[in-house]
């Protein structure tokens, strides 16, 4: 690559002034820096040194110095590491005063995570990782980010390509041999292999949907009938009074919404417009906006009174959410107890966890909470999972759809020639995750997210 011809430089501490700043340099130009700034031929690598720093003929500062030689490094390159104090001005002089010898300019923003990268000292994920850790706006975001670093979802993907390559393996040597092998028998653990694949792909899908939420939280919408009790609930849920709450169906006519931190998770809690048939054209408006939300989100809590009947109760569940259910796991909430003296309970009915509850009297409050914390968090937040991004899910459910139809073509045609085919497809799609394949579009649009010093 081009620009890897240059040294760069960034400030790896935020702009502004502070009590330590630090410079960071990569690149074959990192001598010449330590020759120009420290006035030295040699420093020890990997040994904190205490040191003047020269401007012009004068010296200006001192703090710690510290070399990386490549390619033991997190570029793969050299790197000098120069900390001082955190004046503005004094970074910019020692800056400004670096880039004058020849080959050395300011890094473009990720650059350095970028030549990690490019220098393969991490792949793609784990340098995304590296942003997440950044922008981690929790504990278990934070940990999660760390896994990812760490390579837990790359460990995912190799073990899943493991499986493609083996498969690969054996169509092309049965291709390009005369193997004394039978082809019913052959093309029947093909099948199996196929239906491994598929049952490891969704686990995987899984993983990248729970990182997705950790990362930017966890959705949860209220959604009802009219006076069920949503408004209320999402006050005691958020312990704020967000929501207006009078006996006036329809008080609810737009999205309100409240973040908050459930052991250390992020929750988003939206309280949506009653579910009826009526005429009014702002609140028709607003029941428009609840069925959108419902599409945006992880699980829907839907609250009825209590006394509903059945009937009615399967009306809401099979007429007015049938096509929003496919994908979201719903939740029951069978409201005001008081009025039926019925006792605080969770039970299953038509496949939805139900929990009769009072928020009158807050009875039950605690089998919610506690349900949301261990059924929900916990669910979502283990010492596995990693942090996901977007182009994850997109490029695992165009590969899961790519295998539903190989695996289908396959089993009507016996065609290991097109199944082989397919297979590198798979392959080349998978290797877009990690890096190994990758547009040059795709890596300046991930990297220019970046702070720049990362």
């Amino acid at each position: 690559m081009e620009k890897n011809k240059y040294t760069i430089i960034a400030r790896a501490t935020p702009l502004g002034q502070g009590s330590i700043g630090i410079i960071r340099i990569s690149g074959n130009k990192v001598l010449n820096v330590i020759k120009n700034i420290l006035r030295l031929n040699y420093i020890k690598p990997r040994y904190a040194h205490y040191l003047p720093f020269f401007y012009k003929n004068k010296i200006i500062d001192k703090g710690i110095v510290l070399l990386f030689p490549k390619p033991d490094s997190f570029t793969g390159e050299d790197i000098l590491e120069l900390q001082c104090h955190g004046s503005t001005i004094l970074l910019d002089l020692l800056i400004n005063n670096i880039i004058t010898i020849p080959g050395i300019r300011i890094a473009y923003p990720g650059e350095f995570s970028e030549r990690a990268f490019l220098n393969k000292k991490i792949d793609l994920t784990q340098a995304e990782a590296i942003s997440d850790i950044i922008s981690a706006n929790s504990k278990a975001a934070l940990f999660s980010a760390v896994n990812l670093m760490n390579g837990k979802f790359s460990l995912l993907l190799k073990k899943f390509s493991n499986i493609i390559i083996d498969l690969r393996v054996q169509i092309e040597s049965f291709l390009e041999f005369d193997l004394k092998i039978n082809f019913d028998i052959f093309c029947s653990n093909i099948k199996k292999i196929l239906k491994k694949l598929l049952n490891n792909l969704i686990n995987i899908q899984e993983y990248v949907n729970n990182g997705i939420r950790i990362k930017e939280g966890i959705k949860i919408t209220l959604i009802g009938p009219p006076n069920s009790g949503k408004s209320s609930l999402m006050n005691i849920i958020t312990n704020k009074n967000i929501s207006i709450i009078t006996n006036i169906p329809g008080t609810t006519r737009d999205i309100l919404r409240e973040n908050i931190y459930i052991n250390s998770v992020p929750i988003e809690i939206v309280d949506t417009a009653g579910i009826r048939n009526t005429n009014n054209e702002i609140e028709i408006l607003g029941i428009q906006k609840t069925f959108k939300e419902i599409t945006r989100s992880h699980y829907l809590f839907l609250v009825v009174e209590d006394k509903i009947s059945e009937n009615n109760l399967l009306k809401i569940i099979k007429i007015k959410l049938k096509k929003f259910l496919k994908n979201t796991p719903m939740i029951i909430l069978r409201n005001k107890i008081d009025m039926t003296n019925n006792i605080p309970e969770i039970t299953n009915n038509y496949n939805y966890v139900t929990i009769r509850l009072s928020i009158k009297n807050m009875k039950g409050i605690s089998l919610l909470m506690n349900f949301i914390k261990q059924k929900i968090i916990f669910t979502n937040n283990n010492e596995d999972q990693f942090t996901a991004r977007e182009r994850y899910i997109d490029s695992l459910n165009y590969i899961y759809k790519f295998l539903i139809k190989s695996q289908k073509n396959f089993i009507k045609t016996n065609s290991i020639e097109l199944l082989s085919e397919d297979l590198r497809l798979i392959q080349k799609e998978l290797d877009s995750i990690t890096g190994k394949f990758t547009s040059k579009d795709l890596l300046k649009n991930i990297f220019s997210q970046f702070c720049i010093g990362k």
